[in-house]
């Protein structure tokens, strides 16, 4: 499909009455929602390892997911290693009964896989699978008895929970469609909730979406536009992107308090080569941003709650080092890690 096509339709249904209930049966046909267990599985791994990575258990933990999506996959694993609740919010609607049973069904022949990457007997992620009863009515019902609590329309700027309530939090592929005044109003709130040294953990993607379904573009294909072109294309609505580059992810971070301890990034070598040939021309409003800094297309973030808040450098040219996922340093403001 031709990425326009599909980015003027989304942006069509975004100003039209029942937009969003249309845009959901145009998933159920295309198959967009459809389980993908092997796909969606690694992501929470990825969540997990890096959970792991800070030396913290999972045992009894109070964990607040941003962004709930089709499938729950990642409550669920979190759940099955033993967290003692996982609150899940989203400001859409895409979650229902129906793909909460078909996705819990599904990962019962993947326990042992669960069990061995979440370092948790194998007898725990079982009984704790079998004591669930499917027969429940609703889907509340059903998901309070793996101790999933999901909060919709739910807002991660004012979740309502206690000061210093929640030990971790955590997305997959959020953060890049969240506009930066309210990613920072977010992470505010998550400094508020975490207790001292907990942690927010992130994965997620900062490229041009339309990218994975037209393979002539590339993953930084959206920088070649202005905000103002950029707006039905995928600059608000149901597309939106915020296009925000890697240095800005890691410095809203820092400007809230948070240690990033973990900040690893992948650039797409494509778009690097794209970018530095001149075959991408980069609209002039990411002038500031170096070619690595624009091509990075993921990236996995652990931000910790330091004892006291962190002390932020405004001199441009106080940066630390940190390495992308090939180990090429890259600079930023952040440590080696």
């Amino acid at each position: 499909m031709n990425w326009k096509v599909k980015a003027h339709l989304l942006a069509l249904l975004s100003r039209i009455p029942a937009g969003r209930q249309v845009y959901h049966s145009l998933q159920r046909i295309a198959g967009t929602n459809r389980l993908q267990l092997d796909r969606d599985l690694n992501r929470a791994f990825e969540l997990i390892d890096l959970s792991l990575e800070t030396g913290q258990s999972l045992e009894g933990t109070e964990i607040l997911e941003i962004g709930t999506g089709w499938r729950p996959l990642v409550p669920y694993v979190f759940a099955l290693a033993g967290a003692k609740s996982v609150r899940t919010l989203d400001v859409n609607p895409w979650l229902t009964k129906s793909y909460a049973l078909e996705t819990w069904a599904a990962i019962e022949d993947r326990l042992e896989e669960i069990a061995a990457r979440t370092n948790v007997p194998i007898s725990d992620v079982r009984d704790r699978h079998r004591s669930v009863d499917t027969s429940v009515t609703t889907l509340s019902e059903f998901l309070n008895q793996i101790g999933i609590i999901y909060h919709y329309p739910g807002d991660a700027r004012e979740t309502g929970l206690e000061e210093e309530s929640i030990d971790l939090i955590i997305s997959s592929n959020v953060l890049e469609h969240i506009p930066l005044d309210v990613q920072n109003s977010i992470h505010l709130e998550s400094m508020r909730i975490l207790k001292t040294g907990g942690v927010s953990i992130h994965r997620f993607n900062p490229q041009d979406h339309n990218s994975t379904v037209d393979a002539s573009i590339t993953h930084s294909n959206f920088l070649k536009f202005s905000n103002r072109d950029w707006t039905w294309y995928g600059g608000s609505g149901l597309a939106y992107h915020n296009r925000l580059r890697s240095r800005e992810y890691r410095e809203l971070f820092e400007s809230c308090g948070f240690n990033l301890t973990v900040c690893r990034e992948r650039i797409d070598q494509r778009s690097l080569i794209a970018i530095e040939s001149g075959e991408l021309i980069v609209n002039e409003q990411f002038s500031q941003f170096s070619p690595e800094e624009l091509a990075v297309d993921y990236m996995w973030v652990v931000a910790e709650k330091p004892a006291r808040p962190a002390t932020v450098s405004q001199n441009p040219d106080s940066r630390g080092v940190h390495q992308d996922v090939a180990g090429r340093s890259i600079e930023s403001g952040s440590e080696k890690v």
